[in-house]
């Protein structure tokens, strides 16, 4: 297989090339888009904390095949308003607002990619009549100790700034040669994100101390398709998962790192339609 490491892919498409369509009301406001018009709902759960959607874009569209995809961004990053409180349980309580807003008597499919895969899982631990199955990807260990958390009256002062960042993964082209042959040759794909540091990003994160411990994950009864690579499986804490969850498939992805999603999408987002289609039956 022939390898092109010196060649960028940029795939970042600027935020207005995809229209918005509207705000969840309430504090804060959350702004969302939606695509597709299937009787399924995918609702995508970006990571970070507080990175925009966008970077997920436009790979995770292909799931419109089979539902409705629903993104937003997550209080304080993007285009939806800030909050003075940024724990995981504010994060769990604005996703239920956009359910009952924009899926109201309906299950969902939640897809999450590095932190929205940790809040995919917390929301099926809170709601589990809400969600009919979850599409996770980038994991990581869980961290939940079911210990107090206590704010540090120094963490509102943290400074907030919106900071560029960039995450990457080697990825598949397929082309033919000039005599007919299928060839695929690999090539370095990099694609940009904004993040909303201080508070926003940092009291998630620790936050976490107080979110239930791994046993009781065990609960969660919904299916669950779980992606990873073979240059994460040392860290992204799908082993763990394996043993906690009764109804957990999991696809690992040859040389992909955290996010497979974008190492190989055809073969990630065919899996991810045929889990919703079989799911939905």
């Amino acid at each position: 297989m022939k390898r092109w490491s010196s060649i960028l892919f940029w795939f970042s498409i600027p935020f207005w090339g995809y229209g918005q369509d509207g705000f969840i009301n309430g504090g804060p406001k959350l702004a969302y888009w939606q695509i597709g018009q299937n009787k399924e709902v995918v609702i995508v759960l970006h990571g970070g904390p507080c990175v925009q959607h966008q970077y997920l874009r436009p790979e995770f569209d292909a799931l419109s095949k089979t539902a409705k995809v629903i993104y937003y961004d997550q209080r304080g990053c993007g285009k939806s308003e800030r909050s003075n409180s940024y724990t995981w349980q504010d994060h769990v309580t604005d996703l239920k607002r956009l359910i009952q807003t924009l899926a109201k008597d309906r299950k969902v499919f939640l897809a999450g990619s590095s932190w929205g895969s940790l809040l995919a899982i917390l929301y099926t631990y809170t709601h589990p009549e809400d969600i009919k199955g979850l599409i996770l990807s980038g994991t990581v260990p869980w961290n939940g100790e079911e210990k107090l958390y206590e704010r540090d009256s120094s963490l509102a002062k943290r400074p907030i700034k919106v900071l560029k960042g960039s995450l990457g993964e080697l990825g598949i082209v397929t082309r033919q040669s000039p005599n007919g042959q299928i060839q695929q040759d690999t090539v370095s794909i990099s694609r940009e994100y904004e993040m909303t540091s201080g508070l926003p990003a940092y009291e998630t994160s620790i936050s976490m101390i107080s979110a239930p411990k791994a046993e009781r994950l065990k609960q969660i009864g919904a299916p669950i398709l779980l992606f990873n690579g073979t240059k994460s499986v040392k860290f992204d804490g799908a082993n763990e998962y394996l043993k906690l969850f009764p109804h957990i498939e999991v696809q690992t992805i040859s040389d992909a790192g955290h996010d497979p999603w974008l190492r190989d999408p055809n073969l990630f987002f065919s899996i991810s339609n045929e889990f919703i289609r079989n799911t939905s039956k």
